[in-house]
């Protein structure tokens, strides 16, 4: 199957309607020490999704503490202090539950699947990985190791390191322009008081959701909650993040390693989840490249046959995005390749969407919504999300009138914004290619 190559059945106005109306909202509350809980309670189901996400990312760190939130969501599973390594894992997963944590440039997130009946446990063991770990200089020098091969993995895929470079040329100067993994140089240097001082200054009470979907009682969640995450304080400071100004672009060159592939990256930065325009730019990446009806599968693909892996993708922030573009065709291929899809991006803009390419963008966005509230993992995502972002619960119903009011206009609007300045371009060839 193609990688992150998504087809969607489309799905009719009359379905979203009646998803529409089924939909519910979360509850929101607040504990004494500033810790947010949010959930919703689904009784037709058996288990409960359940996540403790803290704003902070790789966004948040200073250029010498490059990779340090990353690095503690490795290191927090090495052991707590009511838990070793072992116990964290086979606590959850002894049970059938599921355990896992990740990090993005904005927040990092430890949550688990459960039966309902474990709820408890999975509460306990969360909150002892977010306040409690232990930080022994043994674990780290492992750590360490499994890290830098994983930064090896993402250096080897030319797609995830594509990605990664798009961005730190965007957004040059700027923290979002740093890798989440962070660095090899700077991963070296990190000791133990590195990790429990960046710990203790952004793992503070304010900065915590704990989100939830499933059959659970709202009060029992809410009692565990105030329970073990009590210990957590309040900061002392308000950290604001620095928006992103200038934006450089560019056009890059990366010739490395042999095979007969060539890649192509593009991407220019957006609207954030904080702008009313956020819907009309997504829509734009849906017409150009997601799934088979896309201009660009249509025509690099199906009309042309000069890449098998063509797709837009994206990357929201609070208060800017990146829309983009890849592409891997053979080497022979590449050059007309790459002259092909910037001439339909060229096209688009100047032309601007049909109706029918609207509908069909808009029928996805919603679908995507309708079709995540299926899942309660997605459910309680999309509420600690909205929490972190907004400050609020945005309901669903809210979400899906905002992206009926999209017109052609705006989203033609939106893909002349985003070209305007020009994107970067990264191309990613074999040493001995021609291209």
């Amino acid at each position: 199957m193609q990688k992150n190559h998504r087809t969607r059945k489309r799905t009719s106005p009359a379905t979203l309607k009646v998803h529409q109306r089924s939909l519910s909202e979360p509850f929101r509350e607040r504990l004494a020490n500033g810790v947010t809980v949010i959930g919703e309670c689904i009784p037709n189901v058996e288990s409960v999704a359940i996540g403790v996400w803290v704003s902070c990312g790789s966004r948040d760190e200073r250029k010498d503490e490059n990779g340090l939130t990353h690095l503690i969501e490795h290191m927090v599973f090495k052991g707590t202090e009511h838990f070793t390594a072992e116990e964290l894992v086979g606590t959850i997963e002894g049970n059938g539950g599921y355990i896992n944590a990740f990090t993005t440039k904005e927040f990092s997130c430890y949550y688990a699947k459960v039966f309902s009946s474990e709820l408890t446990q999975a509460v306990r063991v969360l909150s002892d990985l977010v306040i409690s770990p232990r930080f022994t200089s043994s674990d780290l020098e492992n750590e360490r190791k499994v890290v830098l091969s994983e930064m090896q993995e993402v250096y080897d895929d030319p797609e995830d390191w594509g990605m990664d470079f798009i961005e730190e040329k965007i957004y040059e100067g700027n923290s979002l322009s740093m890798p989440i993994i962070g660095r090899a140089g700077t991963l070296r240097s990190f000791d133990t008081q590195d990790l429990r001082r960046f710990h203790s200054k952004n793992f503070t009470a304010e900065r915590v959701v704990i989100s939830a979907a499933g059959n659970f009682d709202k009060d029992f969640l809410l009692g565990l909650a105030d329970r073990y995450f009590a210990p957590l304080q309040k900061s002392s400071t308000v950290y604001m993040r620095r928006r992103p100004s200038a934006k450089r672009k560019g056009s890059y060159t990366i010739r490395r390693g042999g095979g007969r592939q060539a890649h192509l990256i593009l991407g220019g930065d957006g609207p954030g989840l904080d702008h009313p325009a956020r819907y009309a730019a997504s829509m734009v990446g849906v017409i150009l490249g997601d799934g088979s009806s896309s201009r660009l599968y249509k025509e690099i693909r199906e009309k042309d046959g000069l890449a098998y892996s063509i797709y837009s993708y994206g990357s929201a922030y609070v208060d800017t995005s990146v829309t983009g573009v890849y592409a891997c065709t053979a080497s022979r291929d590449f050059a007309l390749a790459e002259k092909k899809i910037h001439s339909a991006i060229e096209e688009f803009v100047r032309n601007g969407p049909t109706r029918e390419e609207v509908e069909r963008a808009r029928a996805q966005l919603k679908a995507g919504i309708i079709f995540s509230l299926e899942n309660p993992w997605d459910r309680a995502s999309m509420f600690a999300r909205d929490e972190i972002c907004y400050s609020s619960v945005t309901g669903f119903s809210e979400s899906l009138e905002s992206i009926e009011k999209v017109t052609e206009t705006d989203v033609a609007q939106a893909a002349v914004d985003l070209t305007k300045a020009g994107l970067a371009s990264v191309k990613i060839l074999p040493r001995k290619s021609k291209a």
